[in-house]
């Protein structure tokens, strides 16, 4: 047990609520970690995940509190073992000289590090990242300013935020050849000045820039050269890829697990998506309302699960070696209920029957849609951003979309996959009317408009209004999409009220209440607000108000990417009903390939503005044509492939039967 780093005993967390007794947001937990270890913490929300890292960082804000008993044991050797739990009460104690106590700011930072979930909320948006990077480096190690800075440059460049040296002088070399061939001189002829002064300026820019000026997956990694710059004992990474493209996500994974192993560092990574903990982690704890279900390594947990909350985390997830029509839930496998699991020797044919689809199935339903009429259609679309050139100058505009072309039927769900950048969510904001299109034309087919095509600058008021009551779309923060100010029912009415469909008020609360039911909530509910629901129930409640209006035809735009993986399947499933029930015409927005696979009958893969591919889902996800396509697939977090493939000899043999 030589290297043995942290030892959390009987630790429990809790937080009184109004008016009852406490109530445990983390009960009786127990776990060791070793050097150079990787812990996977694996849970849906509120689970008590994030809780039990905020315990081991000393975070928990009153009214919490950790209960008397628990233990948090840091070792940095064995032999000087620290109790984090006592800190707090020696920092009270008058100091002493020749016995300082510590306190937790000589442990934060330096020997336990935290990456939180939100980078964007973890950075100060008023200075820079270099300034930021650099003032933690001091604060830790007191070196110079010079010094520190050197050490972020060269975290940047660890964490693929900036070029290396010998990248930024290749990049250099090009574009002064580029020059020199487009002045025909040898005026421009490289020097060694000339190239460090290129890095030079490369990397000043670089810790020049703010928060704001950098993606999702630069900002994490921002944070994760952060974490690390002190070269933490203990790295703790709360949900540190939730919300982002599957590329970027894979990138993060090696990274973190690279950095583990060669400087031996320890790691708690938490998730609730087992497809990605099985990328990075060696054990697994499996949480569940606070608790520890069960405990092992990769392997027994992953291939022999003994619990079935955790066989429904393992099967919610969109597989994507086999097509189904429904996806199981985490309620799928309570104890009154059977349900499925990959390498469960209990399978439950009848339910594998009702989710899966057969190739005779698929074809059928393709050819159906299209021999329906063609609902939405986009002519040679562009969307620029910029400004334009004023005096004569060059316009500085650059291109989001770029001329693409292609066609809605009627019933179908259209995938729209990519990477952030790409331009899914321009596009979808351009067929919307949210963003002006610079060239191209978007057609409408619905009897209701007098003039067919909607990407004309100037629709008459009565145009636009129809338009909007016949196209919606869900966003992908359930969190921001709704008023806090406005009760459920009277946001999921307003859109009646703003059209004028429904003057009535009871008749008006009628359909709220019939639409709440449609989405799988209590008519109850009708005047409780946003912040009392949990993210899965606020996006229900963002579907029921897309559809107050009756709309032919929606976008769901990233709707489900910020959920847990249980909560996601059920808010697939919800949407698949409802398209099914209604009648409604899709176009559905994702990064992850194998839930726009599960939702689309065609999926339109893009790539810088344009369509790299588009074709029937099967053949895009079984036969990519294209590389762009087939580095999304191998980006999408796996499990084990005996896993993989006696999930779908499974499904195949229940069909054939």
């Amino acid at each position: 047990m030589s290297d043995l780093v942290l030892d959390v005993s009987n630790l429990t967390v809790k937080f009184p609520p109004q008016g009852n007794k406490d109530e445990a947001a983390v009960d009786n937990v127990n776990f060791q970690l070793k050097k150079g270890e990787i812990l996977g913490i694996v849970g849906e929300s509120g689970s008590g995940k994030s809780v039990t890292s905020l315990a081991i960082m000393g975070l928990i804000q009153k009214p919490g509190k950790i209960v008397e008993g628990s233990r948090i044991t840091y070792y940095k050797t064995l032999e000087k073992p620290t109790e984090l739990t006592q800190l707090e009460k020696k920092k009270e104690e008058p100091e002493n000289p020749d016995n300082k106590p510590k306190k937790w700011t000589d442990y934060r930072g330096e020997e336990i590090a935290m990456i939180f979930q939100e980078p964007m909320s973890a950075f100060n948006p008023v200075y820079t990242i270099g300034y930021q990077l650099v003032e933690m480096i001091q604060e830790h190690q007191g070196v110079t300013q010079e010094q520190a800075k050197n050490q972020v440059i060269d975290l940047l460049q660890q964490v693929k935020v900036l070029d290396s040296d010998q990248e930024l002088e290749e990049k250099c070399l090009q574009q002064l050849e580029e020059i020199n061939r487009k002045s025909k001189s040898k005026k421009n002829i490289p020097t060694t000045q000339k190239i460090k002064n290129y890095i030079r300026q490369q990397k000043e820019a670089c810790l020049k820039r703010y928060p704001h000026e950098l993606s999702g997956g630069q900002l994490q990694r921002v944070m994760i050269a952060m974490a690390i710059s002190c070269e933490p004992k203990i790295l703790i990474a709360d949900e540190p890829t939730t919300a982002l493209d599957v590329t970027v996500q894979k990138g993060i994974l090696k990274l973190l697990r690279g950095l583990c192993k060669n400087k031996g560092i320890a790691m708690i990574f938490i998730s609730h998506d087992l497809g990605v903990i099985n990328e990075v982690a060696d054990r697994i704890l499996v949480m569940c309302e606070g608790k520890v279900i069960e405990e092992g390594k990769k392997e027994q947990i992953l291939r022999h699960p003994q619990d079935n909350y955790t066989k429904g985390l393992l099967a919610c997830r969109p597989p994507l070696h086999i097509k189904v029509d429904k996806l199981p839930t985490v309620a799928d496998f309570s104890e009154d209920k059977k349900g499925i699991y990959l390498s469960d020797q209990r399978h439950d044919v009848n339910l594998i029957d009702k989710i899966g689809i057969t190739d005779n199935q698929i074809q059928t339903r393709n050819k159906a849609a299209k021999d329906k009429e063609v609902l939405l259609s986009v002519e040679n679309l562009t969307v620029e951003y910029g400004k334009s050139g004023f005096l004569g100058l060059k316009p500085n505009k650059s291109q989001a979309v770029k001329n693409i072309s292609f066609e809605v039927y009627s019933g179908e769900t259209l995938g729209l996959v990519g990477e952030s950048g790409c331009g899914k969510s321009t596009l979808a904001r351009t067929i919307l009317r949210l963003i002006s299109a610079a060239n191209g034309n978007i057609s409408f087919e619905i009897d209701e408009l007098s003039d067919k095509s909607i990407s004309k600058k100037y629709m008459n008021n009565e145009d636009v209004r129809e338009f909007r009551k016949n196209m919606q779309i869900v966003f992908q923060n359930p969190y921001s999409s709704l008023n806090p100010r406005l009760t459920i029912g009277e946001a999921i009415a307003e859109p009646m009220i703003i059209h004028q469909t429904q003057p009535d008020s009871e008749k008006r609360r009628e359909i709220v209440n019939a639409l709440l039911n449609l989405v799988g909530l209590d008519a109850s509910i009708y005047k409780r607000y946003p912040h009392q629901f949990s993210g899965g129930q606020r996006q229900r409640v963002c579907i029921a108000r897309a559809l107050a209006l009756n709309p032919r035809f929606l976008i769901c735009d990233e709707s489900v990417s910020a959920l847990d993986v249980s909560v996601q399947a059920q808010v697939l499933n919800l949407l698949k009903d409802l398209q099914r029930k209604l009648k409604l015409t899709c176009i559905f927005i994702s990064h992850d390939l194998s839930v726009v696979r599960f939702m689309s009958d065609r999926i339109m893969v893009m790539q810088k503005g344009e369509i790299v591919e588009i074709g029937d889902a099967e053949k895009i996800v079984n036969n990519p044509q294209q590389q762009y396509t087939k580095d999304l697939l191998n980006s999408i977090p796996q499990f084990p492939e005996d896993l993989k493939w006696e999930l779908e000899d499974t499904v195949n043999s229940s069909q054939s039967s």
